[in-house]
């Protein structure tokens, strides 16, 4: 019985809407394409990705806000839609953080986009969401998360599981 109690001390559950609640303080994001283009990312939502036979990953859902220059006159033509992009967490001991790697889209989805511009803004926005998501840390562990799970300072042994309801981060 006491194994059982150790183990479930050397873990520790994150709820999506918690790693929602923290990521989305670091929104919204915009970015300037070449001066032509504007990208503003909002309202990320993580969800587990659980396909059967496959490796499960995070997704990370991000509105957009695509901005474009009018040809007519100084004005900006604002295109909506949102991106999906998955990815594999990992452990990043330097900042004692958790990363999303290997990301690659899932989904992407522009209202109202005009079919010669969609395949390249598209691959500009997924490219610059990419960037940032792997780029930035989901959520940082407390002094008190990482001694409660007893990780090693290179975070050795450290293990997730993707539920459908939560995270869990397990060190053996």
């Amino acid at each position: 019985m006491s194994g059982c109690a150790l183990f479930s001390f050397r873990e520790i559950s994150l709820s999506y809407l918690e790693l929602n609640e923290r990521l989305s303080t670091r929104f919204p994001v915009e970015r300037n394409m070449a001066g032509f283009l504007n990208i503003t990312f909002m309202r990320p939502r993580v969800a587990p990705v659980l396909a059967p036979g496959a490796q499960p990953r995070l997704a990370v859902t991000l509105d957009l806000d695509l901005k474009l220059p009018s040809m007519l006159n100084n004005t900006q033509r604002s295109l909506l839609g949102s991106l999906t992009l998955s990815g594999i967490p990992t452990y990043d001991a330097t900042n004692k953080s958790i990363h999303v790697v290997d990301a690659r889209l899932d989904r992407v989805r522009v209202d109202h986009m005009p079919d010669a511009l969609s395949d390249a803004l598209a691959k500009t926005a997924t490219q610059l969401a990419k960037e940032y998501l792997e780029g930035k840390p989901l959520y940082t562990l407390s002094p008190d998360q990482r001694d409660r799970l007893r990780l090693r300072p290179d975070g050795s042994g450290l293990r997730f599981e993707i539920l459908s309801d939560r995270l869990l981060l397990a060190h053996r």
